[in-house]
């Protein structure tokens, strides 16, 4: 393969190592794979048409913007020693044999070179791919590039943002939290057991988790951009305490996730509420009411203190202590004419929480869903 190492720098701001290289266009398919998009999920590819005319340069021999990849975060330190060292030829030859290259900025441009290839374009002998990678292993110095250096750099939106984050950690919170699976909606698996989520449904549970609001499309566009502009002023510390919250919230989630579903599972509790916590709208609605309530630490200490009575409940197994079949009642007496029931849903989802959490898990989820509907 034609990978040549062109130079090593340093991010100073996060002491990221990076490495230039160059690769000819028609080697770099072998380089990131087939299935380059593996890591890209739920992004979906653009218009090809918008792209026409940069596929007629390629062609004719363009070179284009730089592509950058990255190594998944967990095997960095595979790489370290060479990359520190600068051994080129060592570390070519564990970048060729590596699983563990992912396209941070450049998919688009990937799909076009992959289109030219399977049309049986012969590119130019000469023509070569500038390729940029990042080895970055630390969590906090990922959240602060992905989300604060991008925004600025990139017209990428927030939520494509919080999308790349989740892409490369989704492997490290299935090991913080033992026996979650997070899986990908278009590999057509679905729902067969607790604390099973769809990676596009937990990655809108963190971003409705940063913006304190159930709803991704927002119909007020300025309150949007007023709640991400105010997130991406955040600091590193900042931004990395609310990647730690929300992965403390989503381990009690999923315990909650796998006694609620023993509970509607099992003899005469067996209902259709077993995959209730999974539904979109419950997620949003959940994390938003736990981002927004949980603003300080005497906050915090109450939505805690709810949540670990609620799973202490739910293990007994006696009853369904969220009372869902009141949820039920409540939301089919929603009307269709006067509002929006997705939106209502998750308002009411969002609501009902909230109220479970201001008294500190002490009235019942009854009266919780009771006070939260309109």
């Amino acid at each position: 393969m034609s990978l040549e190492i062109l130079g090593y720098t340093k991010d100073c701001r996060t002491n990221t190592n990076v490495v230039y290289a160059d690769i000819k266009i028609s080697d770099y398919l072998d380089l990131v794979g087939d299935d380059f998009d593996r890591f890209e999920i739920q992004r979906k590819r653009q218009d090809p048409k918008k792209y026409s005319r940069l596929k007629e340069d390629i062609k004719k021999g363009a070179l284009l913007p730089a592509i950058t990849l990255a190594i998944n975060p967990s095997k960095v330190g595979d790489f370290l020693a060479e990359v520190e060292a600068k051994k080129s030829d060592h570390l070519i030859t564990k970048l060729i044999k590596s699983p563990d290259l992912y396209i941070l900025d450049g998919l688009q441009r990937s799909y076009i070179i992959k289109d030219l290839v399977d049309e049986g374009v012969v590119f130019n002998e000469n023509q070569k791919l500038l390729i940029e990678i990042w080895f970055e292993s630390k969590i906090e110095h990922l959240i602060y590039r992905l989300i604060v250096l991008n925004s600025g750099q990139k017209p990428m939106s927030m939520r494509h943002q919080v999308e790349l984050l989740f892409t490369t950690l989704k492997t490290e919170i299935e090991e913080e939290i033992p026996n979650l699976k997070i899986y990908v909606e278009k590999d057509g698996q679905i729902r067969s057991q607790a604390m099973k989520f769809s990676f596009d449904r937990i990655v809108n549970a963190y971003y409705s988790f940063l913006t304190k609001s159930p709803e991704i499309k927002r119909d007020n566009l300025i309150v949007k951009k007023l709640n991400e502009d105010d997130i991406l002023s955040s600091n590193e510390q900042e931004l990395n305490a609310n990647y730690n919250h929300f992965i403390g919230y989503l381990k009690k989630y999923c315990a909650l996730d796998l006694n609620m579903y023993k509970i509607h599972s099992s003899g005469a509790e067996s209902t259709g509420f077993k995959n209730w916590l999974a539904d979109e709208n419950t997620l949003k609605g959940f994390f938003a009411a736990v981002g927004r309530y949980s603003s300080d630490e005497k906050k915090t200490e109450r939505v805690n203190n709810a949540l670990d009575k609620l799973i202490k409940e739910a293990i007994k197994g006696v009853h369904d202590p969220m009372y869902l079949n009141v949820f039920y009642e409540l939301k089919t007496g929603i009307d269709s004419k006067k509002y929006n029931v997705g939106n209502e849903t998750r308002r009411l989802i969002m609501d009902g929480f909230r109220e479970f959490f201001i008294d500190e898990g002490d009235t019942t989820f009854d009266e919780c869903w009771k006070n939260a509907a309109r």
